[in-house]
């Protein structure tokens, strides 16, 4: 956030008649009328910024995620979990043509996933530290540079470092494995999965084969469905490091994986020697409180939160009950799909009148917790300028609404943003009020703050008094 000092100066530079016991004094007289709580000196202080048409310094925000990597980045340090550790390989120096090593690992948060090269004798590190699928790690001083696939690679080079994480407070902030992994559902695309959760439904087949080159290959395949039977692909890995002893009808998480057409143009699974097998862990049903519930063509909607404070968007499909307002939830989604938990099952969701969420009140995220990337909260703030929606050039050519206002409570500021369609739940905010926003996801920028960006299932609620 911009330094309070700087913004000082910065308005008293702008209203020479003002003094600073005066400016102090308003801001204590503002924070005592809009409500206690809500407020910080410098929320207070863009406030009374707005009402004399000052305009300050905008809110910015924060470290890189896997998802903001960039070709050239330099001296990066990476906080995720361990996806995949491959064999160790050798390549040949172009300085002076001696033999060096690297070994490749794939890191995951979320369900963003990226490679990580690390060479020579941070290859030993890897071997030493024991790493394995779902370890936390940081990685230190690492850069950047273009892969083989045109994307971003994280590498890590004699200056850098890799380490075990064993703070809690960064762990539990960490997505796991078994959270991160997607049920088996109907693909219709290329992409990548952290992990794909599925039933063995065919008899596995291993084979081995020469390529053209004159090296040997190897094969591990079986076919795979949902829990229920409903969906079905195909898992191939190829040069796979083990080969499990499965059965049909088990249960098991493919981890590192890549959707692929055929050329008889259906999908199947294909994994590499960082793919493992695991064995399905249980989920347990999540306890969640409804705060929204909306109606779209593509069916009902629900927004709703657990003790973590984190909001959950839930399809809910035909067959299934529709909680209200208020109620509290057990969910144990049949599959996600985008971060969106799918209920098509009747047994998938139960209301219960008795649990540990607390109401909407005890739910709420202060915005200097609103720190994790990509996750989904709800505030309750005061709006500290206009809500405003201009038209801006993108990067094309084209045009597009971008809504946007700053707001605050008392630990801090944060800009709300919604592009498009989401741009019409901002006009008319008025600075002073209170709003309350469900389902806003958190975003770093590139200035070093934090967005809160509105989704098509945010909500926008104006409190004319405190809930």
């Amino acid at each position: 956030m911009p330094d309070f000092e700087a913004l000082v100066g910065e308005l008293l530079k702008n209203r020479p008649e003002l003094t600073r016991d005066e400016l102090q004094r308003r801001i204590e007289e503002k924070k005592r009328t809009v409500g206690a709580g809500y407020l910080t000196d410098q929320g207070a202080l863009y406030l009374l910024a707005g009402e004399f048409g000052v305009p300050l310094q905008a809110a910015p925000a924060s470290d890189m995620t896997i998802k903001d990597l960039y070709i050239g980045a330099n001296d990066l340090t990476v906080t995720a979990r361990v996806l995949a550790v491959y064999p160790p390989a050798t390549y040949t120096k172009k300085k002076d043509g001696s033999k060096g090593k690297y070994r490749r690992l794939a890191l995951f948060d979320g369900n963003q996933s990226a490679r990580l090269t690390v060479w020579d004798q941070q290859v030993d590190e890897i071997e030493r530290l024991g790493l394995e699928p779902d370890a936390p790690v940081r990685v230190v001083s690492a850069y950047v540079r273009q892969g083989l696939d045109g994307k971003p690679n994280l590498n890590l080079g004699s200056r850098g470092k890799i380490e075990l994480v064993v703070d809690s407070k960064v762990t539990d902030r960490l997505k796991t494995l078994s959270d991160a992994s997607e049920r088996l559902a109907k693909i219709s695309q290329e992409r990548r999965f952290v992990g794909v959760e599925c039933v063995v439904k065919s008899e596995p087949r291993y084979s081995e084969f020469v390529r053209s080159d004159g090296s040997q290959g190897s094969l591990f395949q079986f076919g795979a469905t949902a829990q229920g039977g409903k969906d079905e692909a195909r898992v191939v890995i190829w040069s796979p490091s083990e080969r499990p002893d499965l059965r049909p009808g088990q249960k098991v998480v493919v981890t590192n994986l890549r959707s692929r057409r055929t050329a008889a143009g259906d999908f199947e699974l294909y994994g590499d020697a960082g793919t493992v097998i695991l064995a399905a862990p249980k989920k347990r049903a999540m306890e969640l409180r409804v705060v929204s519930v909306s109606e779209s063509p593509q069916g009902k909607s629900v927004l709703a939160l657990g003790p973590d404070k984190k909001v959950r968007m839930i399809s809910i499909g035909k067959g299934v009950v529709v909680p209200i307002k208020g109620d509290i939830a057990l969910v144990s989604a049949d599959s996600e799909s985008g971060g969106v938990l799918v209920c098509s099952t009747p047994e998938s969701v139960l209301i219960t009148h008795e649990g540990t969420v607390p109401d909407a009140a005890g739910l709420t995220t202060k915005l200097k917790d609103a720190r994790e990337e990509n996750a989904q909260v709800m505030v309750e703030v005061i709006a500290l300028s206009q809500g405003s929606v201009d038209d801006v050039r993108l990067r094309d050519g084209s045009t597009a609404r971008l809504g946007e206002f700053l707001v605050g409570d008392d630990t801090g500021e944060m800009r709300v943003v919604g592009w498009r369609e989401q741009s019409d739940k901002i006009p008319g905010i008025q600075p002073g009020e209170r709003v309350r926003i469900v389902g806003a996801t958190v975003k770093a920028t590139k200035m070093g703050g934090w967005n809160l960006q509105l989704s098509g299932t945010s909500v926008v609620e104006r409190l004319r008094a405190r809930d």
